[in-house]
């Protein structure tokens, strides 16, 4: 029996049976955000935060970006007539099994929307816009032939650009450039990334430095070191920077820790240490912090500068500078392509709310799966066969460290983790005006997280909450 003819059997035989129902596939026309991601075949959302069937509404600070996906079963050409709109297609990446509870699990198999592709009129079902809010405007969206009004309004918040509290690591080899030597597609890929809020940068040697300062915009720096030598060179060549470097990552046993321990000695014996920018802040002098990628632990003593780790956060009791990297479920939202939405834009909320200054991605533009091919040719990826990035024989995530794909093109999680640090800034202009109207707010949406996380996710899975809120937040920044 071949597919088509198997379909109809199963569509008699249900009919047949009392109280059988085809699953409702929904609308076919929807409107979504930008951190909703669905397979081919899975039903539409029935209710949107944006249209109610008849026509699109819209509300942003000035300065904000919006993402909005339209739905539309069958696809064809699809036109947004807005101030400060943008298309892309958006192409289609294939999951052949569910990214394992390493990564924070998947949903499972199938065609998964997520790269964007420029296109003043996209034809791909689901299209994608971003909407530059600059002033309250009219407008129309037209798609198969239907015309539905848009409306945009302005409220009188300013958010300023997005500073680089994101920062994406990457091989400069996949742009096909080299620490000394950034070439023009590695300096556009990073300007990509920048207009999402992220400082898209590989870890630096004190050589590479000359040739990449003026790509590392911000205060704090990623570095690479061997010895005390490569600490002494860097707080001479950039007495001004924090520089950070984490040389022994994720230290799980006794004799790992212990290399920790003796490399952070050379660390403080070369002039290294805290310093200026000691404390939950970094302060404007220049420093070397010695980084480690795991919780506070009685061996380090008080040699450890600064903690990244998802369990090294918590809301009350820190006695230590922490960031946090990468996530999954019930800590963050997860970085596969294949996680429960909202996923990336968690993390602004949760580095508001925990006070993160900055989050670690490791990586962003994971193009060849080097990591666990070191004596053969890496795998590239072909994310249009298999999502599959890192694959290790036992766990495998579905572009796990791959923010955007060949070409540099960005996807839908990328657009996920600007909105929800787009959140993180309307959070902070609220908390300015009503502290604890917002502090309130942020805790019911992130009751938990990090260091605090147990159980199942905390914070809610559908749009309609996060975007209730991000419009509640819309008026709280408003200081009346």
């Amino acid at each position: 029996m071949d597919a088509t003819a198997l379909v109809m059997c199963c569509a008699v035989t249900c009919a047949l049976l009392p109280g059988c129902r085809h699953p409702d596939p929904g609308p076919e026309l929807q409107v979504v955000g930008e951190s909703t991601r669905l397979r081919t075949g899975d039903p539409i959302p029935a209710r949107s935060p944006f249209f109610d069937g008849t026509k699109v509404t819209l509300v942003a600070a000035r300065g904000e970006t919006l993402g909005l996906q339209v739905l539309h079963r069958g696809g064809g050409p699809v036109e947004l007539k807005l101030p400060g709109a943008t298309g892309y297609e958006v192409k289609r990446v294939h999951v052949r099994q569910a990214s394992t509870e390493l990564y924070g699990g998947g949903r499972g198999a199938g065609d998964y929307a997520d790269e964007l592709v420029p296109a003043a009129v996209p034809a791909t079902d689901p299209a994608y816009f971003t909407i530059a809010a600059d002033a309250t405007a009219q407008g129309e969206l037209v798609v198969g032939g239907r015309h539905v009004p848009v409306s945009l309004t302005v409220e009188p918040v300013a958010l300023p650009p997005l500073p680089l509290d994101v920062w994406a690591y990457y091989d400069p080899r996949e742009l096909g450039g080299t620490l000394e030597a950034p070439n023009d597609a590695e300096r556009a890929c990073i300007a990509m990334f920048a207009a999402h809020g992220v400082l898209l940068s590989p870890d630096l040697p004190p050589a590479a430095w000359a040739a990449r300062k003026a790509l590392v915009p911000t205060h704090w720096v990623p570095a690479v070191i061997d010895s005390g030598d490569d600490v002494r060179a860097w707080l001479a060549q950039a007495p001004d920077r924090e520089v950070f470097a984490i040389p022994i990552d994720e230290p799980r046993t006794p004799e790992a820790r212990a290399k920790v321990v003796a490399l952070a000695k050379q660390v403080r014996e070369a002039g290294g240490g805290a310093g200026a920018g000691s404390g939950a802040a970094a302060g404007s002098g220049g420093s070397f912090l010695y980084a480690v990628t795991d919780e506070p632990r009685p061996d380090y003593g008080d040699l450890v500068d600064l903690y990244i780790s998802p369990k090294g956060a918590h809301l009350t009791g820190d006695a230590h500078r922490r960031w946090t990297y990468n996530g999954k479920p019930p800590e963050a939202g997860a970085m596969v392509v294949d996680a429960v939405d909202p996923a990336l834009r968690t993390w602004g909320w949760i580095a508001y709310r925990y006070r993160i200054p900055v989050w670690y991605v490791w990586d962003a533009l994971y193009w060849h799966d080097r990591h666990n091919r070191k004596k053969e040719p890496p795998r590239a990826l072909d994310a249009t066969r298999d999502a599959t990035s890192f694959d290790d024989g036992d766990d495998h995530g579905n572009l796990d460290g791959v923010l955007a794909l060949p070409g540099c093109h960005p996807t839908l999680r990328l657009e996920a983790l600007r909105r929800g640090y787009e959140d993180r800034a309307l959070l902070q202009l609220a908390e300015a005006c009503h502290p604890a109207e917002t502090a309130a707010l942020a805790a019911k949406l992130i009751p938990r997280a990090l260091g605090d996380a147990k159980g199942a996710a905390a914070w809610p899975a559908d749009e309609e909450a996060w975007e209730a809120a991000r419009r509640e937040l819309l008026g709280l920044a408003q200081c009346r």
